[in-house]
């Protein structure tokens, strides 16, 4: 059926009549089958593909699935020849109906682009000035695509830097692809930095290091793509002046340059550079003035010759974060070269998560968790203290450039936690009652035998006073007969002297 509308099938049958088959004059089954034009109004599910420069027409588009956007930041540079210019972006539009597909006899209606900001639309994919009939319009409508097929839309700078954004809508309204945006960027104005890597430099080497990362900008902070970026050094006998920049990505980061710097294979532990990038300034027209950032100084650095590990705190409660920091300098006493040392450190007791110490900068590795650009920390530690309390180690072996190995370690100390605190506190509480309590009743049994030993001593000191009563009783008795005796052996006497007077007077 190759129109619409509406079809009558009929099946006839046949008899065998000896000598050939004769058709019915009547059919056996009769049907009606009505044949719709195919819709061709494009749906939700329409795609529009958004690419740098003038990609491939056809899905996945330059590597990119359909639907899948680039990154579009362009240059806005065009070019003044009568040579073909190509256009900085491509949008690939395809048509789907409701049921999500392309076929032959699917959607294809026609669409209308429109541009607002720096940009211009064309369907021609290279032009050959910049006012040729299909460039400087700003809104365009595009014929109906071959069902199934993507249909090209370029876009061109209009030559002054800055956004510009783009919508397609179908002729029955459908919007596909949403709102594209592009990029259209200004000549170089400025070198910043984007990203800080190494400060000391490995000595007595030639061996070029990727340092640090600059972006060139323009007026309205855009990368600059396509430059030539190199570095300058203030001590040729350190570092070699000359150093490339190579671009990182012209797509995830447009403008940015990773720049190398190469050590002097005479260079010595301790010498310093300043390093200096710089890129020609377009506003010269005598190409010798530069646009300049300054990376700062650069020392060089031998092997690690030494280590000295440390935590940052002497007492942990049970499961703290800890970090633990390893200190190196080389066999002149300075800081060794960054990423020059590599040792591992194992604890005598059960630590939370793993002891990892990361890539050396600046003489330092420690246990902080690094994100990019590698410079940078992370706010919290991974590492926890041991939940068991008293005194724990880490400790590893470190060999020199020399030969010469050294057990490194280091001490801290996890104490109580508030609730073991507590109740120790407690216990010890209830200990110095008992203690109180004992010496109390100590007290109290010698109070008890001294009072028994003061009534033994009160009746001893009874019995005594009865019986000193009893002798001085006793002894007032003899006295007193004594006395009596003696008054009357007195008065036998005076008696005596009296008669004796008597006679003598006689």
């Amino acid at each position: 059926m190759q129109a619409a509308g509406t079809y009558t099938v009929s099946v006839f049958t046949q008899v065998g009549n000896g000598g050939g088959a004769i058709a019915s004059a009547t059919p056996t089954v009769t049907w009606t089958v009505t044949a719709t034009t195919p819709s061709v109004v494009a749906g939700a599910e329409s795609t529009a593909t958004l690419r740098l420069g003038a990609a491939a027409t056809t899905a996945p588009f330059d590597g990119t699935v359909e639907g899948g956007d680039s990154s579009v930041v362009t240059s806005r540079v065009l070019t003044t020849s009568t040579t073909n210019l190509a256009p900085q972006a491509s949008i690939f539009v395809v048509q789907k109906n409701t049921s999500g597909t392309n076929g032959a006899n699917n959607a294809r209606e026609s669409f209308t682009v429109t541009v607002s900001g720096e940009a211009y639309v064309s369907t021609a994919s290279s032009v050959t000035t910049r006012l040729n009939a299909n460039t400087g319009v700003k809104s365009l409508v595009f014929a109906a695509n071959a069902a199934g097929t993507a249909t090209p839309v370029y876009l061109y700078s209009t030559g002054t830097a800055g956004t510009a954004t783009v919508t397609i809508t179908t002729a029955s309204g459908q919007a596909i692809g949403g709102t594209k945006t592009l990029t259209f960027v200004g000549p170089v104005t400025a070198l910043v930095l984007s990203r800080e890597t190494v400060r000391y430099l490995p000595a007595g080497t030639s061996d070029a290091v990727t340092t640090f990362r600059v972006k060139a900008n323009d007026a309205n902070g855009n990368g600059v793509t396509g430059l030539t970026v190199t570095t300058t050094s203030s001590n040729t006998a350190a570092v070699a002046s000359g150093g490339s920049c190579a671009a990182v990505s012209a797509v995830t980061s447009p403008g940015v340059y990773s720049c190398s710097l190469t050590p002097v294979i005479t260079s010595t532990s301790g010498m310093t550079s300043t390093i200096v990038a710089r890129v020609l300034d377009p506003a010269d027209t005598t190409s010798t003035t530069y646009l300049t950032y300054s990376y700062g100084t650069v020392t060089m650095g031998d092997d690690v010759n030494t280590v000295t590990v440390t935590f940052d705190k002497a007492t942990y409660e049970p499961g703290e974060r800890m970090r633990i920091t390893a200190t190196a300098k080389d066999s002149s006493g300075n800081v060794p070269y960054d990423g020059a040392l590599s040792l591992t450190l194992t604890a005598n007791k059960s630590v939370g998560g793993t002891i990892t110490l990361n890539t050396m900068y600046d003489g330092v590795s420690d246990t902080r968790v690094r994100s990019l650009p590698v410079r940078t920390y992370l706010a919290d530690e991974n590492l926890f203290a041991p939940a068991a309390s008293g005194k724990f180690q880490v400790s590893g072996t470190f060999t020199n450039a020399a030969g010469v190995s050294t057990l490194v370690t280091a001490s801290a100390t996890v104490s109580d936690d508030a609730v073991t605190a507590a109740a120790n506190a407690a216990s010890d509480a209830a200990l110095e009652a008992i203690d109180a309590a004992n010496a109390a009743t100590d007290a109290a049994n010698l109070a008890a035998e001294a009072a028994d030993a003061a009534t033994v001593a009160a009746e001893e000191a009874r019995d005594a006073a009865d019986a000193a009563t009893a002798a001085v009783e006793a002894l007032a008795k003899d006295i007193a007969d004594l006395t009596a005796g003696i008054r009357a052996q007195i008065t036998t006497l005076a008696n005596t002297v009296a008669k004796i007077a008597k006679k003598v007077k006689a």
